[in-house]
């Protein structure tokens, strides 16, 4: 009887059209990561730009940068040699154990040897959307308007849309060409964040 139940329940069309819908959401979800991540490995810089955001990541112990971070400051580090931004804002949050984005991001450049008075400090870019409101007030703050961005590819769309939602000079972006596995759930899940952000919902 139960076996009977289970079989007309599979076969009811309300059951039919709820599989049918959720394949297709599925799909169209696929298609809009794609969408970012192929948007995101067409972005390059589109001017030299006033400033470089350089946008945080996970640090270890002492503040120093893990993977993904530091592919975004080499990144950073071949913009900044070739003349394609004036100064490097990097903007990171801080952690409740005192591990500090910024700091680390700011140690590894004048390691590298970005000049410590090229390199702007933001301890209060807990998010993106926070990131792009600093970028902007430090921009106001000395009469300049552009910005190209450094993350990760698949993060490039987000924040760019993000710099111009703030009303600034959208730059462009830059990102290092190396890949990681989890690039697909990430790639996935900036569907949503670049929905909620041109909803601003975040």
């Amino acid at each position: 009887m139960d076996m009977r139940l289970s079989a007309a329940r599979r076969t009811h069309p309300t059951f039919r059209l709820t599989l049918r819908l959720g394949a297709l959401g599925l799909l169209l979800w696929l298609v809009a990561a794609l969408a970012v991540a192929f948007a995101g490995l067409a972005t390059q810089p589109i001017a030299p730009a006033d400033l470089a955001l350089v946008l945080g990541n996970t640090v270890g112990p002492g503040n120093r940068p893990l993977p993904r971070l530091r592919i975004r400051l080499e990144a950073a580090l071949a913009l900044y040699r070739r003349g394609g931004c004036r100064m490097l804002m990097v903007s990171g949050g801080v952690e409740d154990d005192g591990r500090d984005e910024a700091a680390g991001m700011k140690q590894w450049l004048v390691e590298h040897g970005v000049p410590a008075e090229a390199i702007v400090e933001d301890r209060h870019g807990d998010n993106t959307r926070a990131s792009a409101r600093n970028a902007r007030a430090w921009l106001d703050a000395h009469g300049q308007r552009s910005v190209v961005v450094v993350s990760q590819y698949f993060h490039l769309p987000r924040a760019r849309l993000a710099i111009r939602q703030e009303g600034l000079v959208d730059a462009g972006g830059d990102y290092t060409q190396r890949l990681f596995v989890w690039d697909v759930y990430s790639s996935m899940r900036e569907v949503l964040g670049y929905l909620a952000y041109g909803a601003r919902l975040a």
